[in-house]
């Protein structure tokens, strides 16, 4: 009889166990959901587009650069002198050459087009919402805030649960950071 209560209050022991690391998983599972979530939505932030004031703004960068590139080999005062030529002007050169070709299409007049293309090329593309540098900073480092603060729990409750006899594995994908804290820092 004593060893029939043995085994049954053994049974009971390794039953609510059993329970309680099932309860612990499924909650540590859903830990692990929560950051691949912010996980994926973080790589989709980084992975925004620019909104359109921004390529704008980068357009308008490049066709400068560009069109004062060309006019370091393009001297127009060539084609008026007595003795020159529209030739001997270099826009032949600034053509040619690959850093300030786009500059000498602006020479000629067609900057409007060209920065109205580019600009409509690249929006075009473009994949996902737009999201301003300054917005995407502030919202990666709260994903990435996010995203630790749950490492640290889950490493809390997987330690806890050892603690109490129940082996929890780590994910592979774990936050060595989170790992490798003290208790205190948890």
């Amino acid at each position: 009889m004593a060893k029939s209560a043995i085994t049954a209050k053994l049974a009971n022991l390794f039953s609510a166990q059993a329970k309680a690391a099932a309860e612990i998983r499924r909650d540590l599972d859903q830990i692990d959901g929560d950051v691949i979530a912010k996980q994926n939505r973080l790589a989709d932030v980084l992975r925004a587009p620019v909104t359109r004031a921004e390529v704008e703004q980068r357009v308008d960068a490049f066709l400068l650069a560009q069109e004062t590139e060309a006019r370091r080999w393009f001297t127009p005062a060539s084609i008026a002198a007595p003795d020159g030529s529209a030739s001997g002007s270099g826009i032949v050169t600034a053509l040619a050459r690959p850093e300030s070709s786009i500059g000498a299409l602006l020479i000629f007049g067609l900057g409007d087009i060209v920065r109205d293309n580019l600009i409509r090329e690249a929006m075009e593309a473009a994949k996902g919402e737009p999201m301003s540098v300054a917005d995407r900073e502030r919202e990666a480092k709260r994903l990435e805030s996010e995203i630790a603060d749950l490492e640290r729990i889950r490493e809390r409750f997987a330690r806890e649960a050892e603690r109490n006899g129940i082996s929890i594995p780590r994910s592979e994908f774990a936050d060595p950071a989170a790992l490798l804290a003290p208790d205190s820092e948890l």
